[in-house]
């Protein structure tokens, strides 16, 4: 018998025998919808060489640039600053231009190993003039 072999049965667990999932058979079928369109939050971006240009960010991405602006020359790491995809939002950034610089360091602990310190090489501030790009 199954429950014999594998106790999480007696409570019902998956192959227990008895199926304990829904069934959607008649229902309509929904079609997944894509996020909402949001406006986002401009940025004047001031390169050390170049032109300045306007970027819109929205959600994390927005967020990770606030941080990053916040900490100046330290940066920040995914250590001091928690986030599930530091690395995603540096890569967004960067695809728009901006100039993040990363610096590996190790670290020690039980988990020793290293982490990427993202340090901003750049200016941003919030452009609520909404200037030209």
């Amino acid at each position: 018998m199954v429950a014999e072999n594998n106790p999480g049965a007696l409570m019902g667990a998956t192959g227990a025998g008895k199926p304990v999932h829904a069934s959607a058979e008649g229902s309509r079928k929904i079609a997944q919808t894509t996020r909402p369109n949001k406006a986002g939050t401009p940025y004047r971006v001031t390169p050390i060489i170049g032109e300045p240009f306007r970027i819109v960010v929205t959600g994390r991405v927005r967020w990770a640039l606030d941080r990053l602006r916040i900490a100046g020359a330290a940066g920040c790491t995914p250590i001091t600053e928690p986030a599930p995809r530091w690395s995603g939002y540096v890569f967004s950034l960067r695809d728009m231009g901006v100039a993040i610089e990363t610096i590996t360091e190790p670290h020690g602990g039980e988990f020793a190993g290293h982490h990427a310190r993202y340090v901003l090489r750049c200016q941003a501030a919030p452009d609520w003039k909404g200037g030209a790009q």
